[in-house]
């Protein structure tokens, strides 16, 4: 028998089997879901929860491996590993980092705990165990052999969907028993969002050439920096017209503190006003959205929408609209969304309500 490696205990309520189950992913917009993951029963683990957190899988120990990025690619193959194992683990994630030296590999890491922390309050997780193992930062620390025969890891994650998994869990068997672990693959969702017809903000070869229209749309409630990034990544992008969506208030309605929305009007004229101040030479059309997709799915001419990442999958749903109307495709240009936890109207009413209880 082989020595056992020195692992750090992991937490786990002592009446929960460790089984990898049918797993919702993370919903990205318009009620798109992505149904992923197998059924494997694994051992029960010791110890107890001293929390329990909130998850939309029975994924309870999950390994992440991830590499410093070199690129823009890279950087948004990241934001989508990420996004996607904390949303399927429940209880501990732990992320292997590799790079090219020890200074490069600290330094992500420095960054990857605050991204991390960021998703997980995003996704209503504040609670998760989240560990990051850099790769060769010091004599003793651990490799990724070592992590993949953790005794209570029962999820692998990654982007290589060609991953030899009869061969992962012949190596824990052979180690103490080890009971099999389902490998995860996220191709899929790094390839939807890189697709080639998105041109990213922050891609330093992406072609910004202006357009005479550019289209974007949300709620715009309670203005905040994120608005302003938009508002402004598209007026940049605009030689001469805007059409900018705001969502009615009847389809709002299901918002956390909807209460506390901002009136319509109201909504519309802080985006107006904001736009002529970044350029009051171009023509600003606020309208109303009464419907998922807005104006974007009627405008008969070729224009840009502007969109975070969290909205690709609509955008990709109004340009197959537009195909099967004969109408020409939207340019899809796209930012990464960062800080989406504390930078978002539903935080921002969700603080105004708290101040308000405290007065009672």
């Amino acid at each position: 028998m082989d020595k056992k490696l020195p692992l750090p205990k992991l937490l786990l309520p002592t009446d929960t089997p460790l089984v990898s189950g049918l797993s919702t992913a993370c919903a990205v917009v318009a009620g798109i879901v992505a149904i992923v993951g197998i059924s494997t029963l694994h051992k029960r683990a010791r110890g107890r929860a001293e929390f329990h957190v909130k998850s939309r899988s029975n994924v309870h120990v999950g390994l992440l491996r991830m590499h410093v990025p070199q690129n823009f690619c890279d950087l948004v193959k990241n934001d989508v590993l990420l996004e996607k194992a904390v949303d399927l683990v429940a209880q501990t994630l732990v992320i292997f980092v590799s790079g090219r030296d020890k200074h490069e590999v600290l330094n992500y890491i420095s960054e990857l705990y605050g991204m991390a922390w960021d998703v997980a309050c995003t996704l209503d997780k504040p609670l998760l165990d989240m560990r990051i193992v850099g790769a060769g930062v010091s004599s003793d620390s651990k490799t990724w052999e070592d992590l993949v025969l953790l005794p209570e890891l029962n999820a692998v994650f990654g982007e290589d969907a060609s991953v030899n998994v009869q061969h992962l869990n012949a190596q824990r068997f052979e180690h103490d028993g080890l009971f099999a672990v389902t490998y995860y693959p996220l191709a899929m969702h790094v390839d939807r969002r890189l697709a080639a017809d998105v041109n990213y903000f922050e891609n330093e070869h992406a072609d910004l050439t202006p357009h005479d229209l550019v289209i974007l749309g949300g709620t715009f409630d309670h203005l905040h920096n994120g608005h302003k990034k938009l508002l402004s990544l598209a007026v940049g992008l605009c030689a001469n017209r805007m059409i900018v969506g705001v969502t009615a208030d009847k389809m709002l309605r299901k918002k956390v503190h909807a209460e506390l929305l901002e009136p319509l009007e109201k909504r519309k004229c802080a985006v107006r006003a904001y736009i002529a101040f970044l350029n009051p030479t171009i023509v600003a059309d606020i309208v109303t959205i009464n419907d998922p997709f807005g104006p974007a799915i009627v405008v008969p001419e070729a224009a840009a929408m502007v969109v975070s990442t969290e909205t690709l999958s609509g955008a990709a749903k109004i340009n197959s609209i537009r195909v099967s109307r004969g109408l020409p495709k939207l340019h899809i240009f796209a930012c990464r969304r960062t800080e989406s936890s504390t930078l978002s109207s539903s935080c921002i009413r969700a603080k105004i309500a708290a101040s308000r209880s405290h007065l009672r």
